[in-house]
């Protein structure tokens, strides 16, 4: 991959030096505006995600209904990516995203609408839903391969886990805001604020210059040949294949604790909603740490290294919540877990827009979106049977040892992961046209 002109990233040429200042990636002002504007538009999405949950419960009682609407939303993540992945890769990505962005507002419009009509129905909700999981399907890839186009190529790693933060630290005032709002106002106001701030994003997006139109020409083929190109890229790329096949792991094995965290609140650790709230917020805080360091640090050459460490010791972590009785300890592993899970997904990331063509690039971030969010509910489902028969603790422990046997494997079977550097890439095959031999 080329790294990105100066005028992409909005910046002098001296700005994308290598050890330059720290955060060097809100130097460039495309990716500025990018992110002031998640910041708002995520804090709405927290803030819609809460007021949905308590909408469903409000007017089902039912925590099966709970979960239906959680999967409606997921389903489309599942396959849709993919043909979001091509679709990023064949037309201007700030176009594509301008509209993501304008039909999510006008979705969160339409909740709000029907909710303040008193005319909102569980269907209703289910179908919005699931409408929402296929815009995500075309917005999120879109995103991930935009990144590379914002700043250089040196500091893309600080750009990652900074545009990572941006959700987790939403987090952290979201479901605050949106409790404030539902008490003080109404469930609609909630949704109507999330409809708001969509427009801080999509001003930001109208207001960015110099960012490719796309990276690479037009192509004449169809969507069928470009799905296939990207899985025997896939296929012939054997870092890519490996970080995705760490990533489904890890989001099959290593995420369900959030689904899983009001039963340690209630029944082991006994501490109620309010002890439930700060169980949730302790990842985003140990995320945010994390991104702060990513994003702060001048050079992280070993990525491989570095996300082998964190899958280690998040697993350790989530062995560590899985047995503790003691609500401070508990505290401590769910921040330990925010933290190196920002590290994995950070470095994981960066690998992939790395080693990615540019005209890949979509495809296989609509990959990582496949296995980071669409696979997540089935671990839910998973860990969820498993603890019903040996106890929520030990499922949790179960999937963590899962997640610590992935990595041992990858570091013993795949070095090239573990060697990864910043420079040119490590795989003999560079290309899909070249990926006919095998490695």
């Amino acid at each position: 991959m080329h790294p990105p002109s100066a005028s992409a990233g909005g910046s002098r040429p001296a700005d994308s030096a290598p050890g330059g200042r720290r955060m060097a990636a809100l130097r460039h002002r495309n990716f500025a505006l990018f992110w002031f504007g998640s910041i708002f538009s995520n804090s709405g999405s927290w803030m819609q995600n809460i007021a949905q949950g308590w909408l469903v419960y409000t007017l089902t009682n039912s925590t099966f209904l709970l979960g239906v609407v959680a999967f409606a939303r997921a389903v489309p993540l599942l396959v849709l990516p993919l043909v979001g992945g091509v679709v990023a890769d064949r037309v201007p990505r700030l176009k594509l995203l301008k509209i993501t962005q304008t039909v999510s507002l006008v979705l969160a419009l339409i909740f709000g609408i029907l909710v303040s009509l008193r005319l909102i129905q569980v269907w209703q909700i289910i179908f919005l839903s699931f409408l929402s999981g296929i815009v995500s399907s075309f917005d999120q890839p879109t995103q991930q391969a935009l990144l590379p186009d914002l700043v250089p190529r040196e500091e893309l790693a600080g750009a990652i886990a900074l545009n990572s933060s941006t959700w987790q630290g939403a987090a952290l005032f979201g479901p605050t805001l949106a409790g404030l709002v539902i008490a003080f106002v109404s469930i609609a106001g909630a949704f109507y604020a999330n409809a708001v701030s969509y427009l801080a994003v999509i001003v930001a997006l109208f207001l960015m210059r110099g960012v490719p139109e796309r990276s690479t020409a037009h192509t004449t083929s169809g969507v069928l040949a470009d799905l296939r190109e990207s899985f025997r890229y896939v296929g012939h790329t054997r870092l890519v294949a490996t970080l995705l096949a760490l990533a489904a792991l890890a989001s099959i094995f290593g995420r369900p604790y959030q689904q899983l965290l009001p039963v340690f609140a209630r029944d082991v650790l006994h501490v109620g909603a309010t002890g439930l709230g700060l169980m949730a917020s302790a990842p985003g805080a140990g995320a945010l740490v994390g991104a702060a360091f990513v994003a702060a640090a001048r050079s992280i050459d070993r990525k491989g290294r570095v996300l082998f460490g964190a899958m280690f010791v998040m697993s350790g972590s989530l062995i560590l919540l899985a047995w503790s009785t003691h609500f401070g300890i508990s505290i401590v592993a769910l921040f330990l877990i925010g933290l190196t899970s920002i590290l994995f997904s950070t470095m994981l990331s960066t690998m992939l827009q790395l080693e990615a063509p540019p005209q890949m690039r979509g495809r296989v971030m609509s990959l990582m979106t496949i296995t980071m969010q669409g696979l997540n509910p089935f671990g839910a489902v998973l860990a969820g049977a498993f603890a019903t028969v040996v106890g929520t603790p030990a499922a949790i422990a179960a999937g963590a040892v899962v997640v610590a046997i992935a990595a041992l494997g990858a570091v013993v079977g795949a070095p090239h992961v573990r060697r990864f550097s910043s420079g040119a890439s490590r795989d003999v095959i560079r290309s899909p046209a070249d990926a006919t031999t095998g490695d």
